[in-house]
């Protein structure tokens, strides 16, 4: 799957003086404006520095207070457009939100071996496919085992061994880094999933136009170290899902305990770990389902022209493919509105910077060859 699929945003033009022209429009017949408008850029993956994370680098029981997650969904049945609908006149190009990953492997001793040599294939053969390119990925290791660094504090796991970099620009520096490093050590999972969540959540911040993930490799159970259990590392996971959506996902190597992981997952956000326990050799095929499942389904709504206003109940949002034609997406209030039916939402409905997909259609773009999406403005949308 390609990370660069574009997508089409209709332009919007809903300011004093430049009122919809009554005519032809998806579900309610109103004509959408006449005037364009090009989105902004989606944004870069430029580094961010982890002192300007919100997730906060205090211990498990403290740091920066997190503000709750929870973005809203919902949906109902797509409809067919009828043969008149034409709420734009022309349309400037979009990509969905770029999807960034944070691998944080496991090197301690018990992955000598047949597991880190499967592992380590499996990452290098990620970051060379074809499918990865345009993903910006970063990298670091638990224990860090460097001089003059405390392998139980979380701030030894904030400087990432390999800064976050677009692939396949970054992919020798992954490489090369995980052949200069072997297995040694205990497992700190709960300090260094910390430092790398603070590092994660800083380049969420720093670039809000992109979806960020982490995913963390073991083959054990949290061992050593002051409060390192099994919850307090899901706490953390559940706080940086919480505090701008950065989600965990975890992969459980041979000698885990897939139940604790699955822990882990869930608090961030991720529903279960990927176990490979009795095969290594799935590792490649679980970090393609990270892939693709992680990719974020979010549009940026583009600034309106000067002087003009966003009139957010006026927007329609329509899929097009080679395959089914044109399809409207039913607009839902929220996540809870989703249930199991396709739809989109605002991320804030006062004041909403992106359209979300629903499960469902989120679902169904990812397994669209050649999607293509049509934000209508000035349209009044089916609703669920």
């Amino acid at each position: 799957m390609s990370f660069r699929r574009h997508f089409v945003f209709a332009p919007f033009l809903i300011a004093a003086g430049l009122a919809p022209i009554s005519g032809g429009c998806a579900a309610t017949g109103d004509r959408g404006p006449a005037g364009t408008s090009t989105p902004d850029d989606a944004g870069s993956g430029g580094g961010a520095g982890v002192s300007g994370g919100g997730f906060g680098s205090g211990d498990i029981t403290g740091g920066a207070s997190l503000a709750e997650g929870g973005l809203g969904a919902a949906g109902a049945g797509e409809g067919e457009l009828s043969d008149d609908a034409s709420c734009a006149q022309t349309s400037a190009q979009a990509t969905l939100l770029p999807l960034d990953m944070l691998i944080l492997l496991d090197r301690s001793g018990s992955m000598l071996g047949s597991k880190w040599s499967g592992v380590t294939s499996a990452i290098s053969r990620f970051v060379n496919d074809t499918a990865s390119a345009g993903m910006n990925v970063g990298l670091t290791y638990f224990p860090r085992g460097a001089a003059g660094q405390n392998d139980c504090e979380h701030t030894s796991y904030e400087a990432l061994a390999v800064p976050f970099g677009e692939l396949p620009t970054n992919t020798s520096a992954l490489t090369a880094s995980i052949q200069d490093t072997s297995p040694s050590g205990g497992t700190p999972m709960r300090p260094a999933l910390q430092g790398v969540l603070a590092n994660a959540t800083a380049y969420q911040d720093a670039n809000p136009s992109h979806k960020v993930i982490v995913v963390l490799a073991t083959d054990g159970d949290p061992s050593g170290c002051a409060s390192n259990t099994v919850a307090n590392t899901a706490e953390l996971a559940q706080r940086a899902l919480n505090y701008n959506g950065v989600q965990t996902y975890v992969i459980a190597v041979e000698g885990s305990t897939v139940s604790n992981l699955d822990q882990i997952a869930a608090a961030g956000g991720t529903t279960r770990a990927f176990d490979v326990t009795a095969d290594v050799s799935a590792f490649s095929a679980k970090m393609a389902e990270i892939r693709a499942s992680a990719l974020p389904c979010e549009l940026l709504v583009p600034e309106p022209p000067l002087g003009a206003i966003l009139d957010q109940s006026r927007v329609a949002v329509r899929l097009a493919s080679g395959s089914s034609g044109e399809l409207e997406i039913p607009r839902a209030d929220d996540q809870a509105d989703c249930g199991a039916g396709p739809g989109w939402y605002y991320d804030n409905e006062a004041l909403p910077k992106k359209i979300i997909l629903c499960p469902a259609s989120c679902t169904t773009v990812q397994a669209t060859a050649h999607a293509k999406l049509d934000v209508l403005f000035g349209c009044e949308p089916k609703l669920n």
